[in-house]
Order: structure tokens, then C-alpha cells, then sequence
């Protein structure tokens, strides 16, 4: 669809809409190609910078659809157009309250090492993403420790997330709090429900006492009494998110989902942001073992290419230029500073972006025999064509 910003439309300089509210006065005849030559000046004006969280379409900051322009722009003239051009992208996006989440974080998944996360925060990384099931959070509060002993423990966006046994209320804030201890950070910014499925405790067999919204009123629980800033979700649907958020006291901030040109999710992408609900980007270069699948896909590597970047590099910008945060895995050095390095001081092209688009597939590269993924397409507004079958 044209709404997204990122394909173009089809009814591009077809002739007026004059039967719109919005035509702009005293311009008789005038179609959207005119009318935004004209008014291009206001528009660059009033454009706000890319990882605002304010981008009116939710998914991408960047160009308008091509059918807006004037005249088209060739590929080699808007490469060169934007290398000429200097970018100071935001490094984070706004949270209630004002907390800034950075946009690109450590995961931590499998890491072994205490040196790894000293390495990465004194590369600049300060989104630090863990979970009390990869059995590590005593290794990563050990590789904090220095940091935080220095007195910049502020400077630190930590996030942690509630195992599937622990939904029962007391189960979850004792997870917490042995998070908040095994890391030494005090408080979480950030706890997410790690899955919608909730486990008896110390099992895998379903628990049918407890409802996610007994659940949720523990989270809430956490911010009241200062254990965390912030909560949100994991691996959670369009339709799951709404109906959280009719409930919900404090709402969730994030839903940290996998996400990379072969998984785009693009309506829940943008859905949740028009309702406050960040996305995260786990798996962004793809995942252990199929990773080649998308790191080493051929239009990546064009894409790469064309703009003097690493896959890895282009396959973060591609979520970070949406404003969706990634949390990549990296334990050696060269590959932390190859994430990090300029992320925010060059952008894809209008071209590169919809190379990389076209590439969407809806495939999960994380399955689990519990868990089902939901229709895409449940919740939110349902598609033209969909709602035209009935």
C-alpha cells in the first residue's frame, strides 16, 4: 500500500481531487504531484527528523511516495544527492516521561563474557537487552559493574524480561527483583512479559490460574513501586496489543518482535506506534544458523554495495531508519564497532529501501512448538480488499 511511504502510487499526477477537504485553495485542477512541487519548500520545513517517533505513517521516515513527486528522481542522482547531504539522525526515540531508549542496543543472548559488555559500553552501546531465561544476567551485571560504580548508571537503558513460569504475580515480581540484583542496576528502565504463554511454575505444561491481565496488573505493580520505569511485551500480536491496551493502567511502551527485510510486519509495526507501542528488533540480521538466509541475501549485498556498507550495517539501518530499535548480538569487538560505527550519519535511499521491502516474506526465523503465530492480519483496520469480500 502508498500509505506506508514507501511504494509508489499509482494514481500519481492523474489530474485534481477536487472533491478533497484538504486541496489546497486557489489552486484549481491541482493534483497531489503539483501541489507537492509547489509546496515543497513548506514541507521540508515542517519535516521532523527521522526517529521522532512522530512520522505520520508509522513505519517509515524518509521521502514521500514517488507518485508525490514533481519529477522522478533517478536512482545514481539521489544517491548522490544524499551522500552530498550531512545526516545527524537522533540516536533514540522518546519514551512517556521523556526517557530517551537508544535505537541501537546489545543483545545479549548466548553471551558469555563480562569483557564483551565492557567492550560495548565503551564503544558508546548503553541499550543493554537481557532476560532471566538465558541464564546470563549475573555475567552481564558483572560487565556493568565498573560503569555503574563510576556513577553513570543513568546513562544505562536495561531491560530484562518475565520467563512464561513466573506470569503468577508473585512469581514475576521475585523474577524482578532477582534480575535487578543479578545485574547490580537497581531498577529496570524497561521489563517486558517475554511470551503470552504462561507456564506453572518451574514447568512447561500450561497455567490456566492465571490471565495475562492478572499478569499485566503485576507489571504495573513494578512501576508503582519503582522496580521498573518502564513495561511492555514480547512476541506479541496486533490483536494481543489491543486488547492489553484496554485494560492497561500503565501502558506498554515496547513490543520487542523479530523483524528484518524478510519478516517486515509492517502493520504491526506501524499500528502500534500510532498507539504509543514501540517496536524492537530482535533477530535483525536474521537468526544463528539461518542467518544467511538474510545477511548473506544477494539484494542485501547489492543494497550494501551501492551505498559503501556492511550487510550487517544495511540490515540495522533498514529497521533504525523506520524507528524500530535493534538489539543485535555481537561478543567480539570488530563486529560491536561494525554495528555501531556511523549508524546514525548516513541513510538508504528511497531505491535501496524498496529493494530491500520487496524482500518481505513473513518468515519467522523464531518458531517454537508452543507457541502459534498469529494472522497478521488480526487486529487494527482490516484491508480494503478484505473488507470488500463480504
Amino acid at each position: 500500500m502508498a500509505s506506508d511511504g514507501c511504494q509508489p502510487v499509482e494514481w500519481a499526477g492523474r489530474g485534481g481531487f477536487s472533491y478533497l477537504l484538504h486541496k489546497p485553495e486557489s489552486r484549481a485542477g491541482e493534483s497531489y504531484r503539483t501541489a507537492g512541487h509547489a509546496h515543497g519548500q513548506e514541507a521540508e520545513a515542517e519535516a521532523e527528523p527521522s526517529g521522532s517517533g512522530r512520522d505520520r505513517t508509522g513505519t517509515w521516515n524518509g521521502p514521500a511516495p514517488r507518485g508525490y513527486l514533481a519529477e522522478p528522481m533517478h536512482a545514481q542522482d539521489e544517491s548522490r544527492a544524499q551522500a552530498d547531504k550531512a545526516v545527524n539522525d537522533p540516536p533514540h526515540v522518546l519514551l512517556p516521561g521523556g526517557t530517551k531508549m537508544p535505537l541501537l542496543g546489545l543483545g545479549t543472548y548466548k553471551l558469555q563474557s563480562a569483557e564483551a559488555v565492557k567492550q560495548a559500553l565503551d564503544l558508546g552501546y548503553r541499550h543493554i537487552d537481557c532476560a532471566t531465561i538465558y541464564g546470563n544476567e549475573k555475567t552481564v551485571g558483572e560487565g556493568l559493574k565498573d560503569f555503574i560504580a563510576e556513577g553513570r548508571r543513568d546513562e544505562l537503558f536495561i531491560v530484562s524480561k518475565v520467563w512464561q513460569d513466573a506470569h503468577r504475580p508473585e512469581a514475576l515480581r521475585k523474577s524482578v527483583q532477582q534480575s535487578i540484583a543479578d545485574l547490580g542496576c537497581g531498577r529496570l528502565d524497561l521489563c517486558l512479559v517475554h511470551w503470552p504463554e504462561a507456564w506453572l511454575p518451574g514447568t512447561e505444561e500450561t497455567d490456566t490460574e492465571v490471565t495475562l491481565q492478572q499478569t499485566w496488573q503485576a507489571m504495573e505493580a513494578l512501576v508503582d513501586d519503582g522496580l521498573a520505569t518502564h513495561i511492555g511485551v514480547s512476541n506479541f500480536s496486533l490483536r494481543q496489543i489491543e486488547e492489553l491496551l484496554s485494560y492497561a493502567r500503565h501502558k506498554p511502551v515496547v513490543n520487542q518482535v523479530e523483524l528484518h527485510p524478510l519478516l517486515a510486519q509492517r502493520k504491526l509495526v506501524g499500528s502500534c506506534l500510532r498507539k504509543g507501542v514501540h517496536s524492537v528488533a530482535y533477530s535483525p540480521l536474521g537468526h544463528t544458523g539461518q542467518g544467511s538466509e538474510v545477511l548473506g541475501h544477494p539484494v542485501v549485498a547489492e543494497v550494501a554495495a551501492e551505498a559503501g556498507k556492511s550487510p550487517a550495517q544495511v540490515l540495522l539501518k533498514w529497521n533504525v531508519q523506520r524507528g524500530v530499535a535493534v538489539i543485535p548480538k555481537a561478543g567480539s569487538e570488530p563486529h560491536l564497532r561494525e554495528n555501531i560505527e556511523g549508524l546514525f550519519s548516513w541513510r538508504l535511499t528511497w531505491d535501496q529501501k524498496a529493494k530491500l521491502d520487496a524482500l518481505d516474506q513473513g518468515k519467522h526465523f523464531v518458531n517454537n512448538s508452543w507457541h502459534t503465530w498469529e494472522d497478521p492480519e488480526e487486529g487494527g483496520a482490516a484491508k480494503p480488499s478484505v473488507v470488500l469480500q463480504h
